[in-house]
């Protein structure tokens, strides 16, 4: 589903972010990646996003081979993957249904199959009295599940989030995880980039740790999908 073989990113004016990288997630897994600030947590989230492109190595995502890929190919191979931002990204001037809906009229859905569609993935964040609501009007745990209608509302099969709970408090936190939760056991794999170790502690999965952009720790903890059902 991912695999990193021996990848590296130097970027202009020669700051090495990931040196020699190798890793997997196996389809329907669920895992963190942590590391300090800096350490090459959003550089490797980019690459498996081809907002940036390796210096080194090679990167599969969904059996394709991304250096195999032409620039105009990137948006039908990008369909395949959710990105969960911090900072939700959300377009303040547009409502809640339209800012899920966004990815699916890029696409050219109908319009009878966008509502559908945008009307389940809010249901599925808990979200469906939301959809005529403005990001204002919402808390900024409502604006991060909104994110996340965003980023599944095409059904990917890979997602990734970029410090998702960065901004919340513990309970806020917890509850954005057990989504995550939810479309694993769906069979999504999800890939969660974070620096909350106290958070990760609560969670069984296994842990990548990124140090000045190495890989030093690629490991699976002992009931990797016991969960958040031990962590309360």
């Amino acid at each position: 589903m991912i695999q990193f073989n021996n990848v590296s990113k130097t970027y202009p004016g020669g700051f090495l972010a990931l040196k020699n990288v190798s890793f997997s997630i196996a389809p329907g897994e669920m895992a963190f990646l942590t590391g300090h600030s800096g350490a090459g947590k959003s550089t490797l989230l980019k690459l498996m996003s081809m907002m940036e492109k390796p210096s080194a190595g090679s990167i599969e995502i969904n059996g394709t081979e991304l250096a195999t890929i032409q620039y105009q190919q990137i948006p039908y191979v990008r369909r395949g993957i959710g990105m969960i931002f911090q900072n939700h990204n959300l377009l303040l001037d547009r409502t809640v249904f339209d800012n899920v809906a966004l990815p699916l009229i890029i696409e050219g859905y109908s319009h009878k199959e966008t509502r559908k569609r945008v009307e389940a993935a809010l249901d599925k964040v808990h979200l469906s009295s939301k959809l005529k609501c403005f990001p204002y009007m919402l808390s900024g745990g409502e604006q991060q599940r909104v994110g996340i209608a965003r980023a599944i509302v095409n059904k990917p099969p890979i997602l990734l989030a970029d410090e998702p709970t960065g901004n919340l408090d513990p309970k806020l936190s917890l509850d954005i995880i057990r989504l995550f939760e939810e479309f694993n056991d769906m069979g999504v794999s999800v890939l969660i980039a974070t620096h909350d170790l106290g958070l990760i502690a609560r969670m069984k999965y296994r842990t990548l740790t990124l140090k000045q952009g190495h890989m030093i720790t690629d490991g699976v903890v002992d009931g990797l999908k016991a969960g958040a059902t031990d962590a309360n």
